[in-house]
C-alpha cells in the first residue's frame, strides 16, 4: 500500500478482567502487543468495571494489534475474559 500515511485512533471498551488478561504479569504481554504491532496503547487506570484501551498508530498497526488482543483472548478462553457464553 503506497496511500498516505496516516494516523488513526480506536478506543474500545473491556472488562477489568479483559484488561488484565492483556497486561499480563508486570505488563509483559501488553509491552509484547506495542512491540510487535508497532502501535501505541493506552489503558485508563482505576478499577472501575470498564476500562478505555487507546490504540493509535497506523492502518497495519492497529490491525496487528487487535490481531494479537484478540488471539490472547482466545489463548486464554471465555471463562478468563469474564464471558459466561460457552458454558
Amino acid at each position: 500500500m503506497n496511500g498516505p500515511k496516516v494516523t488513526l485512533t480506536i478506543r474500545m471498551i473491556m472488562s477489568g478482567k479483559e484488561v488484565g488478561s492483556i497486561i499480563g504479569k508486570g505488563g509483559e504481554i501488553i509491552n509484547s502487543i506495542r512491540e510487535e504491532s508497532g502501535a501505541k496503547i493506552h489503558i485508563s487506570d482505576g478499577s472501575v468495571p470498564e476500562r478505555i484501551v487507546t490504540v493509535t498508530g497506523s492502518t497495519d498497526a492497529i490491525l496487528k494489534s487487535f490481531g494479537l488482543i484478540a488471539k490472547k483472548f482466545e489463548e486464554d478462553g471465555p471463562e478468563k475474559n469474564g464471558n459466561d457464553a460457552g458454558k
